[in-house]
């Protein structure tokens, strides 16, 4: 295949990509309006933070999977790529050591005043009497916000630094999160309001998308304790700016930011930010995930997802309906012979049933097969009779899934 890279990767991606046989271009510098020109003939784009637009999309001609280097994909617009039938898939969980990292080196950085005391140093100033009134962290209490990958990653590194760790209690998580959920020791709480009155710090760790912008707001940002510190690794706009800086003011509220609203594109520029500035806060440069191991650790998770659309299974493909969506499910057995499934999806179509996912095992031997198919439409009387007839059909099954 042709694979576009169109931001900085390691290196060890592109050569494990060419090892395998695939074309590999590279455009380290290119910007949404450079991919419009040089998207032909490309079927596989890799990006980290350049933004990939619907005109993007739609200008390329073979484009079949964009690959996010890292877990957000607020840069490429999902909704136009589902339109035009090309993957998503995202790097996720690859960096979250790296983050984890920084949130604790920030946080340190502000109760040892770290940052202040090197500058003094820097100037030949000694300050013991005011750099060894720290606080300390051990004991206190830490709220994390999102407990994905990274959140969880935090978690247990607080554990080592004696912090009790809450969470949010929240439906939907997969087993195994609440497994290490337990296994860690996070005590959840009912709510964001809940958990951000009993601790002494908060740290954000959630996906950037319509649902979490201004998750931390003026309203939650009093829900605080006076002299809480608040970490954000995740997106700038999660957090209300001007909210933050106002009860910085008031309350003693101190931050450690390594993201900001308006940051500027390009690796080197200058930052015009109220907040960055703000004499409370401790800031980095949006380098969170960016250490040597993470880079690794984030191409290879961009070889393996390549790897896996190539075997017809996306890894971590973000904008794939889930199985089991479909109003009907059709299971045909059948001997594995040139021609069966084109007749049973023939006889579907005749009967206006629109397929939406389909699985095909062989059985071992390579005798027979059974097809699992979903659809959507009411299931016709006469179907079962219809398909049971097909030429190397053994057997048919028939659910409403609508009636269960």
């Amino acid at each position: 295949m042709k694979i576009l890279i169109a931001d900085k990767l390691d290196i060890t991606a592109t050569l494990a990509l060419k090892e395998i046989g695939h074309e590999v271009q590279e455009n380290h510098l290119a910007t949404s309006s450079d991919l419009e020109k040089c998207i032909q003939g490309i079927e596989v784009l890799v990006v980290r933070s350049t933004k990939v637009t619907a005109d993007v999309l739609r200008v390329a001609d073979r484009l079949s999977l964009v690959v996010r280097a890292g877990a957000g994909v607020d840069n490429i617009d999902v909704v136009a790529a589902s339109e035009l039938g090309i993957h998503v898939c995202n790097v996720p969980g690859r960096n979250a050591a790296a983050v984890a990292e920084l949130t604790f080196a920030l946080l340190l950085a502000i109760d040892r005043q770290i940052v202040e005391g090197a500058i003094d140093l820097r100037k030949g100033v000694w300050n013991k009497k005011s750099y060894a009134a720290a606080d300390g962290i051990m004991g206190k209490t830490i709220g994390i916000i999102g407990l994905g990958g990274i959140g969880l990653s935090v978690a247990e590194r607080a554990k080592a630094f004696g912090l009790s760790v809450i969470g949010q209690r929240k439906n939907g998580r997969s087993p195994g999160v609440e497994q290490r959920i337990r296994q860690i020791g996070i005590r959840l709480t009912d709510s964001l309001e809940d958990l951000v009155a009993q601790s002494d710090v908060i740290s954000v760790h959630v996906p950037f998308n319509q649902e979490t912008i201004g998750l931390v707001d003026e309203a939650l940002l009093r829900k605080f304790k006076d002299g809480a510190i608040l970490i954000n690794t995740s997106r700038g706009e999660i957090v209300d700016e001007p909210a933050l800086i106002k009860v910085m003011q008031e309350r003693g509220i101190r931050a450690g930011l390594d993201v900001f609203c308006n940051e500027p594109a390009s690796a080197e520029s200058s930052i015009v930010s109220e907040l960055a500035s703000h004499p409370s806060v401790v800031g980095s440069h949006h380098i969170g995930a960016s250490t040597s191991q993470a880079s690794k650790a984030i191409a290879d998770g961009v070889v393996d997802a390549i790897l896996s659309f190539e075997n017809g299974d996306p890894l971590n493909c973000v904008n794939q309906a889930p199985a089991g969506e479909g109003t009907s499910q059709v299971r045909v057995r059948h001997l594995d012979r040139v021609g069966v499934l084109a007749s049973v999806l023939s006889t579907l179509r005749a009967a206006d049933l629109n397929v939406q996912n389909m699985d095909n095992r062989v059985f071992r031997g390579k005798k027979a097969a059974v097809a699992s198919i979903e659809v959507v439409g009411p299931v016709p009387l006469g179907l079962y009779d219809e398909l049971i007839a097909l030429e190397h059909v053994l057997g048919v099954s028939l659910l409403d899934k609508r009636a269960v």
